[in-house]
């Protein structure tokens, strides 16, 4: 799949494109500009940004955005993951979401069939709210065509300078809107430590590029993972979903002291922050989505606190937006500030933007 194609994109890219170098330049000159709203409203027949990426010229942009929003009082978030149905996706809709719930970024992965330029469109279009992120690794091109997919995802990594891998499904439960419609099929169980997972492992640490597991918390799941991380100790993960565990009788090993001890041992291993609400349930076994949630009081239980605490550089912002899931920003932008208020200000700052920077770009912000 090559993307969103029409035979008016060369006009609209010419004009966008006139459009982009100019917001570029007031980037580069003002330090406190939040950016302005796309005009479009649609993804189709859009414009290509350039690759290599213009990471330099982007960063001015995001940068002015973060000290804007700061500037304004509010604590900028940097979404770390969260993927898009280019179909659904609105783009002036979602730039005024973000800019009411003070969502400075969003590392926005497409979903689709298999490898496709979609991130490059949402870039050309608002080249001020989104990091470029590559293909989500979901089903069917995932992992059916999996040894396609992460050919196709080394080459443009290493040619167009992306700065992050999108989300990769290792062990996946259906998601709660999925079994609201009674759809299985996500149900997918795949080895970390298979073929796949070593390719995507390898190339992780042979292009310093930090990539996104989904997977599971279960005790059997745990050993395999952990193999991973000791045999590629330079591969950057992210595993999405902190303390998100959906049938806790499969559960006995992870909680707050298993992660210190990961955290501790494996120093290129992060955790992203998007979870549900402290109400939130997973349908098909009824129980709290995540053991984050201190329920009597409704912050954060402190053992859970004190670990995001010591070690707030490996915990990462994040909501979970997905292709079904398009209209949930500020449900979820609810949620997650919800959350960084219950920490102290200084590890709420760090973790809402300032580790996603670090990791992505390995300068402080």
């Amino acid at each position: 799949m090559t993307g969103i194609q029409g035979k008016n994109r060369t006009v609209i890219k010419l004009l966008l494109f006139a459009c982009i170098v100019s917001l570029l330049a007031v980037g580069a000159t003002n330090s406190n500009v939040i950016g302005p709203l796309p005009q479009v409203t649609s993804m189709t027949d859009g414009p290509l940004a350039g690759v290599p990426f213009d990471i330099g010229s982007l960063k001015r942009n995001w940068r002015s955005r973060i000290e804007a929003i700061r500037s304004s009082g509010e604590l900028p978030i940097i979404d770390i993951e969260s993927s898009f149905d280019a179909r659904a996706f609105n783009p002036a809709q979602y730039a005024k979401l973000m800019d009411d719930n003070a969502i400075a970024l969003i590392a926005f992965s497409p979903q689709a069939r298999g490898w496709t330029e979609d991130a490059r469109v949402v870039v050309a279009i608002d080249p001020w709210r989104y990091i470029p992120t590559t293909t989500a690794g979901i089903p069917p091109a995932w992992p059916k065509d999996g040894e396609q997919f992460l050919a196709a995802t080394a080459t443009h990594v290493a040619k167009d300078r992306y700065p992050l891998m999108g989300e990769f499904e290792f062990h996946h439960y259906p998601s709660p809107r999925q079994l609201k419609r009674g759809q299985t099929q996500r149900d997918l169980a795949l080895p970390i430590d298979g073929e796949l997972g070593h390719r995507l492992f390898r190339l992780s640490e042979e292009t310093g590029i930090s990539f996104q597991i989904h997977y599971e918390i279960e005790d059997q799941l745990l050993p395999p993972l952990e193999k991973m991380l000791k045999q590629y100790p330079k591969a950057k993960v992210i595993w999405c979903h902190l303390a998100q565990i959906r049938y806790s009788d499969l559960n006995t090993i992870y909680g707050p002291a298993y992660v210190r001890k990961l955290i501790e041992i494996h120093p290129n291993l992060y955790f992203d922050t998007a979870f549900g609400g402290p109400d939130s349930r997973y349908p098909a076994s009824r129980e709290f989505h995540t053991t984050i949630w201190d329920r009597g009081s409704g912050g954060v239980k402190k053992d859970w606190a004190q670990l995001i605490n010591d070690h707030p550089w490996r915990f990462l912002a994040a909501l979970d937006i997905g292709g079904d899931r398009m209209d949930t920003l500020g449900e979820k932008a609810q949620d997650l500030h919800r959350f960084l208020a219950a920490l102290p200000p200084k590890t709420a700052e760090i973790v809402a933007a300032k580790a996603a920077w670090k990791l992505l770009f390995n300068e402080d912000l």
